[in-house]
């Protein structure tokens, strides 16, 4: 019993963790550009790495869009 809990606890975590990297506040694009959330090109960046704050982003090497 204990380890279905210890497995289910662990799952659930995971899938969480799952959500931040798919719906990130925050994409830097392979180019440099961070993106917030909302903005013009979020939608259609696709590959990124991800943030949870533009300043993150920027203190990252990244810049903003012009």
């Amino acid at each position: 019993m204990k380890f279905i809990y210890i497995l289910s606890l662990s799952l659930f975590l995971i899938s969480c963790d799952n959500i931040q990297i798919s719906n990130p506040n925050v994409k830097k694009s392979t180019t440099g550009i961070c993106h917030k959330k909302g903005s013009q090109y979020y939608k259609q960046t696709k590959n990124f790495e991800s943030f949870d704050a533009l300043k993150k982003c920027l203190d990252s090497g990244g810049r903003l869009p012009r």
